[in-house]
């Protein structure tokens, strides 16, 4: 069975710097790259600009052990970023904030995201919704 994944990481200054960075890190990763297919998720930019800008990374990969690899990986990028990026992973229509880098928040994030069920009730949502909670999208 595959499995797609979409990786978001905050625009910092909307050219889409922290995503591309992101995906250049993950495309370096010998055990993500083996192991998923990876390919960059972009959107039309305003007038002005030069071209579409690298919204997201799509991950396409068959395994639970390709998953972890990825959290892995994003996390550790997530810790080498100059101010915390704020990362979120959506796996059929549950979103899931990449919070650390330690092995307890990767494996929040890994349960929440290796099932693919829908989050708890009064799980909440947005901004103030806790970063290991899995969180349905619209």
């Amino acid at each position: 069975m595959r499995v797609r994944i979409e990786i978001e990481a905050d625009r910092d200054d909307g050219a889409g710097d922290a995503a591309r960075s992101l995906y250049m890190w993950l495309s370096a990763d010998p055990e993500v790259s083996a192991g998923a297919g990876l390919s960059p998720v972009r959107r039309e930019e305003a007038p002005g600009r030069m071209g579409p800008v690298l919204e997201a990374v799509e991950a396409v990969f068959d395994s639970g052990v390709q998953l972890a690899s990825l959290v892995v990986a994003v996390a550790s990028w997530r810790s080498t970023r100059p101010r915390a990026e704020r990362v979120r992973i959506e796996r059929a229509g549950i979103r899931v904030d990449v919070d650390g880098a330690d092995p307890e928040a990767v494996a929040r994030v890994l349960r929440a995201l290796g099932e693919g069920a829908a989050p708890a009730a009064g799980s909440g949502e947005g901004p103030g919704a806790p970063a290991d909670r899995p969180q349905q999208r619209d």
